[in-house]
């Protein structure tokens, strides 16, 4: 918004009931069926008191009948799919006029109705555009106006009906600018909590770069020295520490990994990763991974197999394309009991090539699956307890497979294994 106050004051009048989401207008639907309903009450019990004896009861019931009829059915019959700014300006038009009738039709208490116009021309003046909130307030003059003309057009009426409208435009004009500062107030917060926000995020991204940048070479450091002193003495040492150098090794592995995807998500969310697309061949790349991840799967005699259009080419990444396979297999391993199978099948398709990882595991439910590439997300269950993980896998690889063009999903049912799929437009052939 504009830095001058005055300028800053118009745009935040013009702009009240601007942007009014349907939720809201379902809102103020329901607080006018409430309202309307309590007015409808408050007419009832008006007739009987003192005050009201003059009311023509004849006018009041079937007036009262007759809204309520029509209150049932606006509010509870017409489906909600039609609720929005033009349906509330209907009621709001319609209830102006029902007002109107029940002035007209009670001269004696007119005077003290005039101030249901007064109600009905704030309610506009706060939730609706400019141009629809002006609408109501000159129809509601008009009617003032119209009922000084009927009731005799005297000069004593006159000089009352301009009170009355005087005092109108006073309230609409006073009630809608406070609602517009507010409004304007509202947002400011809202922008300087994102430029917070935002800053906060690039901190935050800035500090997990630099950390496990920092990190990547310590962790290199002791995995090479491991590997030597596994390759160099293996022979002298005891069954102990043979264990013990095994589990730095895995642990150093498993933190390895976990810094090379905060740093993908980094490079992600600062919109930094590069991706290199070329002519890739499927069948390389697949049976690398495969290779790779032949021991984990040795170890739970689960088979891997490969089918399907291996020869296709794709436009990719190499190097993002191993990792996503990486992460796909690397994830059916780690889910799939011991004796199970993950099945790795390349269909072609008329424009993409399209990869199934399916495996023989434990499954996902459907309401896992709604979360899945999320995230830090992770399915807890009793199957899963043990199994370890930290929930960037998934969000990573549905990151750089749409960054290389494709789109990836999963179909899974509980207890009976999982297929995830992607696919990747297809090269030359």
């Amino acid at each position: 918004m504009s830095e001058n106050p005055n300028e800053s004051w118009l745009n935040s009048f013009l702009s009240v009931g601007k942007i009014v989401t349907r939720e809201q207008h379902v809102r103020f639907e329901h607080i006018a069926g409430v309202f309307t309903g309590l007015a409808l009450l408050l007419a009832l019990i008006s007739v009987q008191l003192p005050f009201g004896q003059a009311m023509d009861k004849k006018v009041v019931y079937p007036f009262v009948i007759v809204v309520g009829f029509f209150c049932i059915v606006w509010f509870l019959i017409i489906p909600r799919r039609f609720t929005g700014l033009a349906k509330n300006l209907i009621h709001t038009v319609l209830v102006t006029l029902y007002v109107a009738f029940l002035i007209y039709t009670n001269p004696t208490m007119g005077q003290n109705l005039i101030v249901l116009y007064y109600v009905i021309a704030v309610a506009a003046a706060v939730a609706m555009p400019t141009f629809f909130s002006l609408t109501i307030t000159i129809l509601v003059i008009i009617l003032i106006y119209t009922e000084w003309f009927l009731a005799g057009a005297t000069s004593a009426g006159f000089t009352s009906t301009i009170i009355y409208t005087t005092g109108l435009l006073i309230v609409v004009f006073y009630t809608r600018s406070l609602a517009g500062e507010a409004a304007y107030a509202r947002k400011k917060e809202e922008e300087v909590h994102l430029e917070k926000e935002k800053t906060l995020s690039k901190l935050k991204d800035e500090y997990i770069f630099i950390i496990s940048h920092k990190l990547k070479q310590p962790t290199s450091a002791i995995k090479g020295y491991t590997d030597e002193i596994i390759k160099e003495y293996s022979q002298n040492l005891d069954s102990e520490s043979k264990e013990t150098l095994e589990f730095i090794k895995t642990n150093d592995e498993r933190l390895e990994k976990l810094l090379d995807d905060l740093l993908d998500i980094s490079q992600i969310e600062k919109g930094i990763m590069r991706i290199n697309l070329t002519d890739v061949s499927l069948s390389p790349v697949i049976s690398e991974v495969l290779s790779n991840l032949f021991l984990d799967a040795q170890s739970k005699k689960i088979s891997l197999l490969e089918r399907g259009d291996l020869n296709t080419a794709v436009k990719a990444d190499s190097d993002r394309l191993k990792e996503v396979l990486m992460n796909l297999v690397g994830n059916a391993i780690k889910y799939t009991p011991d004796g199970g199978k993950v099945t790795i099948e390349v269909k072609k398709e008329e424009l993409a090539a399209k990869l199934f990882i399916s495996d023989s595991g434990i499954g996902i439910s459907p309401q896992d699956q709604k979360y899945l590439f999320e995230k830090f997300f992770r399915a807890e269950n009793e199957k899963t307890k043990a199994i370890k993980g930290n929930g960037l896998g998934l969000f990573i690889t549905k990151q750089l497979v749409e960054k290389m063009g494709g789109e990836v999903g999963v179909s899974s049912e509980f207890g009976r294994g999982s297929t995830f799929f992607f696919t990747l437009p297809r090269y030359r052939w």
